[in-house]
């Protein structure tokens, strides 16, 4: 394979072509989130000109939809997937998260689905495909909010041992759920992939009807998804932390010969995914280390990074090769 075939992130180079309806990937965005949207759209055109680009629009303004449909995104307007009490009173960016367990409903006959936060963006195109091999026909890919350099792992532990993760699981499935499973990490449903045939976007769709019929709360779609893994063993593959990097847990390091985000701790592994979730990182200056010594002051959005990065020298990053599908 050429380098041209490798989708550098630092040369802007884009990946191979794609078989037809072999993937896509999907994201969603209301009008006051399109910025975000604009700069993960941008990640993956950058990387990947062909691929599919699938958009749940939750309320997006004309010139926005225009920007998408001359990136060649497909867009669908969802309605409510499911049936719940309050549904007239509830404001439309939530369909992001009862839309999502029904993606192929939405984006019909491809193989696989990518889905992808708006306020994430792709690094390196290799994340993508380390993704579906992962998920093959039968499993979810997905990574766990755990890593060694997350400052959530060092902090006093919760009274009575009450994480947020516990907290969920009681809102959406009541007490003896959140004790048997509220110690458990969560996993991150703001990336992952899932083959059209895999048994858990059924399961995913009745437990969060389940829970609509409960409650609502920002979280309702991620503990669903985590229940099915966790209650109903769904088969799983839990990606390392740099395949969805959660900034506000830990800064990344920079590293200025290739210019790419990395890992803070070595190996230095290059992170696939800047994900800023949290609402203050989405503007947070971050001060980060430099492989090659001192620091740098930036934002992590995407837009925000690309002189940084394109300065860098065009080869691919050593730390994702070993994950290059056969």
């Amino acid at each position: 394979m050429s380098r041209a075939d490798r989708g550098n992130p630092a040369s802007g180079l884009p990946a191979r072509a794609l078989p037809a309806r072999a993937l896509i990937v999907v994201s969603a965005a209301d009008a006051d989130y399109f910025p975000l949207l604009h700069d993960s759209v941008s990640s993956v055109r950058t990387l990947c000109p062909d691929v599919p680009i699938g958009i749940l629009d939750l309320g997006l303004a004309p010139e926005q939809l225009a920007w998408l449909t001359e990136r060649g995104a497909r867009i669908v307007r969802p309605g409510w997937d499911v049936d719940f009490p309050g549904q007239e009173r509830t404001r439309e960016a939530f369909k992001a998260q009862v839309a999502r367990p029904f993606l192929p409903k939405h984006f019909p006959d491809f193989d696989m689905y990518f889905w992808l936060d708006a306020d994430a963006w792709l690094q390196h195109w290799r994340v993508v495909e380390l993704y579906c091999a992962a998920a093959g026909r039968d499993r979810l890919a997905i990574t766990p909010e755990i890593d060694r350099a997350y400052k959530r792992h060092y902090k006093r532990p919760k009274l009575f041992g009450r994480t947020l993760a516990w907290k969920n699981y009681r809102e959406a499935f009541g007490w003896r759920a959140a004790d048997r499973f509220g110690r458990n990490p969560m996993v991150n449903c703001g990336v992952f992939a899932l083959h059209r045939d895999a048994p858990h976007w059924a399961a995913w769709q009745r437990l969060i009807a389940g829970v609509l019929q409960r409650t609502r709360f920002f979280f309702a779609e991620q503990t669903a998804l985590n229940y099915a893994i966790f209650a109903e063993k769904l088969p799983v593959n839990l990606l390392p932390a740099y395949c969805n990097w959660m900034v506000g847990d830990a800064a990344p390091a920079f590293d200025a010969a290739q210019g790419v985000f990395v890992e803070p701790y070595a190996p230095h592994q290059v992170i696939g995914v800047i994900h800023l979730a949290g609402a203050e990182q989405k503007s947070h200056v971050f001060r980060l280390d430099r492989l090659q010594g001192g620091t740098i002051d930036t934002a992590l959005r995407y837009g925000a990074t690309r002189e940084l990065c394109g300065g860098a020298k065009s080869v691919e990053p050593q730390a994702l090769k070993q994950h290059r599908p056969g």
